[in-house]
């Protein structure tokens, strides 16, 4: 699935991590448009309450932390996916 998919409920999200964190660190958020669906201790929970009440939509499920750390993804791992294609 595309980000894009996403983009507003990504900017819910970031417009109230801060609120969230004073809370709610190191939970889920399940978030659906414009609106939180709910906070839940393991990321676990929070999926399977989307699949659960959205079935086949898309949701976003995101842990609530100080900031999100970019993947990286070694050069080599890289190459040797590209070379398997």
């Amino acid at each position: 699935m595309a980000v894009h998919v996403l983009k507003e409920e990504l900017a819910f999200f970031e417009e109230n991590r801060r609120e969230w964190l004073k809370s709610h660190a190191g939970q889920f958020a399940l978030i659906k448009g414009r609106k939180l669906i709910g906070i839940f201790p393991t990321q676990t929970e929070a999926y399977g309450e989307g699949f659960r009440r959205f079935v086949k939509e898309p949701f976003l499920v995101r842990e609530i932390k100080e900031q999100e750390r970019p993947e990286q993804v070694p050069l080599l791992a890289m190459q040797i996916q590209r070379a398997n294609l």
